[in-house]
């Protein structure tokens, strides 16, 4: 009979998956596996729904991104009816997203990645109360971070979750004098407390590299799409980097599935995608903020700028080290916050004209992708005459950095024996490489009521030895 163990719980990600581990006839971990084990079915459950309405629908998938599903379907749905939205609409659906981007990675640093580096060695409470009781400091910047971009986001969306204006052919309404002074005003109190998190990363960056030096650090290629080059999370090109740093392809968005390929993975409700160009086995690649500044040969705003510099003159470009994310998401966070300052310094962002008529009455294919928190969000939908949708796809970013995180879990345990695959130290180990990702398994699948992470111990005959799941 398998026996199974229970550990200690494996907290903070988002959703529910599971982590295989697989034991050769040595009985030494031979191969491991990041397992998404829902089903989600967002795609079916398109099928048959008016195109206009994807954009609510879709913005249900996550309540962690509920922002940049709402964008990239409507981006979408723009694309399939050849819209050319005004100028103050595409700033203000930037304005959201980039609210929405700010309090979304100032909740993945401090409160759910955070407790394993933030609060010393990680082996006191290694939840988000280990952060508010051990660095009280840290959780005042971390919630007044979260406080003023959910309120962007409200003020801008309509909603602080699940936004609702953005719209074929613009946004629903804009924004008057008195709330861009308003945001402006919640803008700049950000910029502090965002600064302070970059050091504060930088230095806990250094200190994880420094203890796991090789560590999940393989060259692997990068993409992001990018407006000429330029950090950009609402629009641009897709860029692919290559492992040695140069770019190797590039592409719209609507050109997606003649580059990118999805491999089915058993035991997972995720699939593994690919460049087609490498091929299975050397086309896996790493999207989010990591791929990003890699990519990016220019950041908005003058901290931003600096903070890209000291990245790349201190770690090299490309940086591979998975541990890498977290510093590399907090100039994100700083970036985010001087380009919302940028937008709001339009005087043209409080015009009146937010929206154009959308002629529908026509077939065709309407495919968008947009920068999300964690990755690369391609939204693509095929409708008939009468705009109902006869198939949909979406690729989140998790979806993405799927092979990623197997190799990350692999990079923790590989090689040991069953007794120490399941230790206190490996188990944290894993869960330091999982969590630098920031997976959003809400996006990649959709489970309702727990949301544990499971980790199976499997031997050379098939028989599970040891089990740990976290509620």
């Amino acid at each position: 009979m398998p026996e199974t163990i229970t550990l200690a719980p494996v907290k903070r990600i988002e959703g529910h998956g599971r982590v295989s581990l697989f034991l050769g006839d040595d009985g030494t971990v031979r191969d491991a596996h990041f397992d998404v084990i829902e089903f989600r079915g967002f795609e079916k459950m398109l099928e048959g729904r008016m195109v206009w309405e994807a954009p609510l629908i879709t913005s249900r998938v996550c309540g962690v991104c509920p922002v940049s599903h709402h964008l990239a379907a409507v981006k979408a749905v723009d694309a399939l009816y050849g819209v050319e939205i005004p100028r103050t609409a595409r700033l203000l659906r930037e304005l959201l997203h980039l609210g929405s981007f700010s309090q979304d990675h100032a909740l993945h640093f401090f409160f759910l990645a955070g407790p394993d580096f933030l609060t010393g060695d990680g082996t006191g409470s290694r939840d988000l109360l280990g952060v508010v009781e051990g660095r009280p400091d840290l959780a005042r910047r971390a919630i007044a971070l979260r406080r003023a971009g959910q309120h962007i986001v409200e003020v801008v969306g309509g909603r602080t979750s699940h936004p609702v204006t953005a719209i074929p052919g613009g946004m629903s309404k804009g924004i008057t004098a008195e709330e861009r002074t308003d945001l402006a005003e919640h803008i700049a109190n950000m910029l502090p407390d965002a600064l302070a998190a970059a050091e504060l990363a930088r230095e806990t960056t250094l200190r994880l590299l420094e203890r796991y030096p090789d560590f999940s650090a393989r060259p692997v290629p990068y993409m992001a799409q990018m407006a000429d080059g330029r950090f950009d999370v609402y629009e641009g090109t897709i860029r692919v980097l290559g492992p040695s740093g140069d770019i190797i392809e590039t592409f719209p968005a609507t050109a997606y599935a003649d580059h990118i390929a999805e491999r089915v993975l058993p035991g997972s409700y995720a699939n593994a995608p690919y460049l087609t160009s490498l091929g299975e086995e050397a086309g896996s690649y790493r999207v989010g903020p990591l791929a990003r500044l890699n990519i990016a040969e220019e950041m908005p705003g003058r901290h931003a700028a600096d903070l890209l510099a000291d990245f790349r003159e201190t770690l090299g470009r490309p940086v591979h080290a998975v541990l890498a994310y977290h510093w590399a998401r907090m100039i994100e966070l700083v970036a985010s916050i001087e380009r919302m300052g940028e937008l709001l310094g339009d005087d043209e962002i409080v015009s009146a004209k937010v929206r154009v008529p959308v002629q529908r009455g026509v077939a065709g294919v309407g495919t968008a992708a947009i920068e999300a928190p964690r990755g690369t969000l391609i939204h693509s939908y095929e409708a008939d005459e009468v705009g109902k949708i006869v198939r949909a796809n979406l690729i989140v970013a998790t979806t993405h950095n799927v092979t990623s995180l197997d190799r990350a879990v692999l990079d923790a345990v590989g090689g040991t024996t069953r007794e120490r695959a399941l230790s206190d130290d490996t188990v944290r180990r894993m869960e330091l490489g999982i969590r630098a990702h920031d997976p959003c398994l809400s996006c990649a699948t959709h489970e309702i009521g727990r949301m544990p992470l499971v980790v199976d111990l499997v031997d050379s005959e098939g028989r599970v030895l040891g089990t740990k799941e976290a509620v």
